[in-house]
């Protein structure tokens, strides 16, 4: 989950990388939740797998770092879990909910105003979980037709220039076979050797720096790079 800024300092330097660690060699893209979040998962554990569609929302699958006992400078293996989006928030919302009671009681009584009590004694609720979506086309094209404002004019000008993450064969051509999530090759048979490196390439520039080996230490290069065209991707003003 994205951290906010106020708690930056709280995390050690090295988090991406102790993060990347727990997620894709721990973990092997998959999330470990096995009812920390409340649910019961077929099988015991969570199904969500890194960049698939996840199960019960319908979502891409963007596997996160939780820590269990909600303190960012606590990163021991024990209290770091690799989460999907639904279970982190799941994990998460008991401590949110408080978080947020005592910032309004503080806000209050600096305001001079009393009556507002924080909720430090809350049980632990959880979210209600969103119902399964429905399967087939006709889900991705309702999804598709909703009414977000000047989203074809943002999608027109944002098509001129895309920057992906390419995932690379150990020779560094462009895979685009289904892998497992150890990169392995699903099917064997179809001319995989798998996925070795993550390569950032520019419909403009081609490709930028050079490849990584995980594709989680990709993205600030891809994120990077797509910031610097950003006057090209804006419409121009008269």
């Amino acid at each position: 989950m994205p951290i906010r800024p106020e708690n930056l300092h709280r995390y050690p330097r090295d988090w991406p990388q102790i993060s990347a660690r727990i997620r894709f060699e721990r973990a092997r893209g998959r999330c470990e939740c096995t009812g920390h979040c409340g649910l019961t998962h077929p099988g015991g554990r969570c199904p969500a797998v890194h960049e698939e569609i996840h199960p019960d929302t319908g979502s891409m699958v963007g596997l996160t770092t939780a820590h269990l006992n909600h303190t960012p400078e606590d990163v021991r293996d024990e209290n770091l879990l690799a989460a999907c989006q639904l279970c982190h928030l799941r994990i998460d919302h008991g401590h949110h909910r408080v978080t947020r009671s005592l910032t309004l009681a503080a806000r209050a009584a600096a305001a001079g105003q009393l009556g507002l009590l924080p909720e430090t004694a809350l049980t632990r609720t959880e979210p209600p979980t969103p119902p399964r979506p429905t399967r087939g086309r006709a889900a991705a094209a309702a999804l598709h037709q909703l009414p977000f404002p000047d989203a074809e004019q943002e999608t027109k000008h944002m098509a001129r220039i895309s920057v992906k993450i390419a995932p690379l064969h150990p020779d560094g051509t462009e895979c685009t076979h289904a892998v497992r999530p150890s990169g392995k090759p699903r099917d064997p048979d179809a001319g995989c050797t798998g996925r070795r490196n993550y390569a950032v390439v520019c419909s403009a520039c081609g490709p930028v720096g050079e490849p990584h080996g995980l594709r989680v230490l990709a993205e600030p290069e891809q994120s990077k790079h797509r910031d610097s065209h950003k006057p090209a991707l804006t419409p121009a003003t008269r």
